[in-house]
């Protein structure tokens, strides 16, 4: 790729057979996605990885980007096991030659008679490491060791070798990641795995004083009280004290003072995620005595939690509640105290956390909240309907998820009658299914949109509904996703000809209009309005302009 330099006369001056790397950096540096606070969601990374594959000058500057969080690609419940282990592969390849040789020695292998050494050092540039089942559980270690082990003749390899070697790896990743910022703990470790930790303050330089995220997810006893949980936690708690993010979850926590003096110990955490298991108890009335002394601690260990974010009152920014739906509803005066401190929130996020009711009188009292995102069932939108004409007058994004099937009903009609009235400062809005109609006083009303994301639903998308609601986006909105729940709620080309016909003579901003596919269905109208239509199918991409 050439690149021009021109002078005023527009005459070329210099020209270069590559960008300047100041230049490929900054432009790399957008295709970076950084890990979500959502444990479940992977890190994108196949823009940045085809940038690796142009030459040998975008492969150097695009390849320590790529690296920074690797295992963050694998944090689904069920990752891809050969990429995973391609990776391993790759990472494998940075032991020095040397101690490859001495380790074979030592295990009585066959040397290889040519080795190749990797491009980079890929280790030196991993920033985020998580604690993945795949590299602990001997049974997937030795049953691929055909894909991470490929260039070693592992049919050769014992599967005690197998585990060693893996072993080794791993001691040799947490020994040379000297910038780590990122650490997650995704299942439960075992006592031989306690050593990890440790590694981490290897040679009393710590590697965690440098730490700005920290993940406990599904049912990770790190503040326990046996003797390994004890060393981990002095690890923990004498390195780790500067996080701007934490996430824990409920379940994994016995000894919950230690965690709460934890959090009290950070001096300016900005983002705490609070996660537990969505509770699916009938009748209440019908747990066992186990079950209801169970659910007594959780509601405890929630309170006290709650009061220990109070010590984070000034820095606390962005505040998640996940799989609390009982819990949160339950609320004492003690905690009502601790979340009226909180009053520099600005956003805040609740997944499957539907029992908000508790939540209204603190939420009235968030008059920096800017963004607001909540995935409910469509029968407890009542109690959010309550909530909108309490947001502060700074909310500019609202995200409202609903996973139920149902028809359209009043309460949708109500909570979108709110959003026109109360909302009216928002950029950014993401609702569930919505008529035209009910769409058309959002769009007067909220005249600073600039994206967009709802399901239109297909009983009233006629000719002239659709030309009408065209006639009314706001003239700041840039994009807009009609998505899919069903095919009968995807629109079709013909419909979407009715949509743009009526934006035509708007004169406003909007450069892409993102859809699904119907099926035998093709869109060839983008070049007529100046919009650019994305086409999303469950196989593939179109994009036309």
């Amino acid at each position: 790729m050439d690149f021009s330099i021109f002078d005023k006369q527009g005459h070329i001056t210099l020209m270069s057979s590559f960008l300047p790397s100041e230049c490929l950096e900054k432009i790399f540096s957008y295709l970076i996605e950084y890990p979500s606070s959502d444990v479940n969601t992977n890190l994108y990374i196949k823009d940045l990885y085809s940038c690796t594959l142009v030459s040998r000058h975008w492969c150097r500057i695009s390849s320590p980007l790529l690296y920074v969080y690797p295992f963050h690609h694998f944090r689904e419940n069920s990752p891809q096991i050969q990429p995973y282990y391609k990776l391993i592969r790759t990472l494998l390849s940075c032991i020095p030659q040397s101690e490859m040789k001495h380790i074979k020695e030592k295990l009585n292998i066959k040397p290889n008679s040519h080795t190749i050494s990797p491009t980079f050092n890929y280790v030196s540039f991993i920033r985020g490491i998580i604690f993945h089942r795949m590299m602990f559980k001997s049974r997937m270690i030795c049953n691929n060791k055909e894909i991470w082990l490929n260039e070693h003749n592992p049919k050769m390899i014992s599967e005690e070798s197998t585990i060693i070697i893996m072993k080794y790896l791993i001691k040799f990743i947490y020994k040379n990641c000297n910038n780590l910022t990122t650490l997650e703990f995704p299942f439960i470790l075992k006592n031989e795995n306690y050593y990890l930790i440790e590694l981490l303050s290897f040679k009393r330089k710590s590697k965690l004083s440098n730490l700005k995220e920290l993940y406990y997810s599904f049912q990770i006893d790190l503040f326990s009280q046996n003797a390994n949980n004890t060393r981990i936690n002095f690890c923990l708690s004498n390195n780790v004290c500067n996080l701007n993010l934490l996430y824990v979850n409920i379940n994994g926590i016995n000894d919950i003072n230690q965690l709460c003096r934890f959090i009290s110990s950070q001096k300016k955490l900005q983002h705490f995620v609070y996660s537990g298991k969505e509770i699916l108890y009938e009748n209440q009335y019908t747990m066992s005595m186990r079950n209801r002394k169970d659910f007594i601690t959780e509601i405890d260990n929630y309170n006290a939690v709650i009061n220990s974010l109070a010590s984070q009152s000034e820095s606390l920014k962005i505040l998640e509640f996940r799989d609390l739906d009982l819990i949160i509803s339950i609320i004492n005066e003690e905690v009502k105290k601790s979340l009226s401190l909180l009053k520099n929130i600005k956003e805040l996020k609740l997944y499957k956390c539907e029992n908000i009711e508790g939540l209204h009188s603190w939420v009235k009292e968030l008059k920096k909240l800017e963004v607001f995102e909540i995935t409910l069932h469509y029968r407890r939108i009542y109690h959010l309907i309550y909530s909108i004409e309490s947001f502060s007058s700074n909310l500019t994004k609202l995200i409202i998820s609903c996973n139920d099937k149902t028809d359209i009903d009043e309460y949708y009609n109500s909570l979108y009658r709110q959003i026109s009235i109360y909302l009216v400062s928002l950029t950014h809005l993401e609702l569930p299914r919505i008529l035209p109609f009910e769409l058309i006083p959002i769009f007067k009303s909220c005249t600073k949109l600039v994206y967009l994301s709802v399901i239109l639903f297909n009983v009233q998308l006629m000719k002239e509904n659709l030309k009408n609601l065209g006639k009314h986006v706001p003239k700041t909105l840039k994009r807009i996703q009609f998505k899919e729940s069903n095919p009968d709620l995807t629109i079709s080309s013909k419909l979407l000809r009715f949509f743009l016909e009526g934006y035509a003579n708007n004169s406003g901003a909007l450069k892409y209009l993102e859809i699904h596919e119907v099926f035998g269905d093709r869109i060839y109208v983008s070049e007529l309005f100046g919009v650019q239509i994305i086409i999303k199918s469950k196989n593939s991409l179109y994009i036309f302009s």
